[in-house]
């Protein structure tokens, strides 16, 4: 993995154009969330997350985590996987990291520290984990790292989880409309800032110096951790793009884009009914509509029942959650709104 900063270069092939997917993990999330801990650069929301998870981990913990993360400045490739569309559970992440091949692991582990080395970079020489491959290989190394993951995903991200999840389906939802209406290169320069186009290279304005070529593909990882940057991933198969997915960020943090609605609107339908419908131009739970307008969710739940009995919103099963979200007819009504959206913590009376 390589952090990329001025000036990155990014050639993709006529093909690897052809395969450009969209992609997150629960495992990378976890990773980049605790290496965002750790940067100079951390957004608000990684501020105010952090203020309210620290104190309730154990000191020092997860410490082989933490280790392997500093090492280089960036974290390895294992421990950022990419999943199609996020349709994998933790479990299944967790047993695809312990069964990566004992010498890819000691492999990358190696490399780590000589990469962080010939960048100048001291770096820790990872004792903990040096001790455990030692004494018990890089199985039992891998083991305990996913204890580790798995303990501080409960503590730190899980009470999160559903905000961020709903973000995330969202945040491709987003890109697939910009793939339809302007093609894959729009789709891409829209993740950041610091992307532009030059024919088919795509430049990254942040250091250092790099030339990549994706032949076989891009995978384009949407992280609410990344803040200000872009991470690259250079893979056998693919290379791997990990950008800033604001929305996501913006549902963790309790506060949600609301798009204005027209008066009329907010007449009749009231102004609880009026601010949920402009929320769900992505799709929620019934708990994120209730944590974002700081609304019980038996209030909510009404309020959903009577949007959807006016055919004003969609329904549908994602295993045990259910997600909301406005049906053509419900665009169709809040389509007058400005398209400017405005952070507001929810609505001040029940409509």
């Amino acid at each position: 993995m390589r952090r990329v900063g001025v000036l990155h270069v990014l050639e993709i092939s006529a093909e690897g154009l052809k395969n450009v997917r969209f992609g997150w993990s629960m495992v990378a999330e976890a990773t980049l969330s605790l290496w965002a801990v750790t940067g100079g650069d951390q957004t608000p929301w990684v501020r105010r997350w952090w203020s309210d998870v620290r104190g309730r981990l154990a000191p020092g913990r997860p410490c082989l985590l933490r280790e392997i993360i500093g090492v280089g400045g960036c974290p390895p490739d294992f421990l950022l996987p990419v999943v199609a569309g996020g349709s994998t559970s933790l479990d299944e992440e967790l047993h695809a990291l312990v069964t990566t091949p004992t010498e890819s692991i000691r492999e990358k582990l190696t490399g780590a520290i000589a990469e962080a080395r010939q960048a100048g970079c001291a770096g820790p020489a990872l004792p903990l984990a040096t001790r455990l491959l030692e004494a018990r290989g890089a199985g039992a190394y891998m083991a305990a790292l996913a204890d580790e993951l798995r303990t501080y995903w409960a503590t730190a991200l899980a009470p999160y989880w559903d905000g961020l999840r709903a973000d995330l389906e969202s945040e491709f939802d987003h890109r697939a409309r910009i793939l339809a209406a302007d093609g894959v290169q729009a789709v891409i320069a829209d993740m950041s800032r610091h992307l532009t186009w030059s024919g088919d290279t795509l430049l990254v304005d942040m250091p250092p110096r790099t030339r990549l070529t994706a032949r076989a593909g891009l995978w384009c990882v949407g992280s609410a951790f990344m803040g200000d940057r872009i991470l690259l991933a250079d893979r056998p198969d693919d290379t791997v793009a990990i950008y800033f997915a604001a929305g996501a960020a913006a549902a963790a943090s309790g506060r949600r884009p609301i798009r204005p609605m027209p008066r009329d609107l907010t007449e009749i339908l009231g102004a609880t009914r009026a601010a949920l419908l402009a929320t769900l131009d992505i799709a929620h739970t019934t708990a994120d509509l209730a944590r974002s307008h700081d609304l019980s969710t038996g209030t909510v739940s009404h309020h959903l029942g009577i949007l959807h009995k006016a055919g004003l919103l969609h329904r549908r099963r994602d295993g045990k959650r259910v997600l909301y979200r406005r049906s053509p007819l419900g665009n169709a009504l809040t389509r007058r709104s400005p398209l400017r959206a405005v952070f507001e913590r929810g609505v001040g009376r029940a409509g």
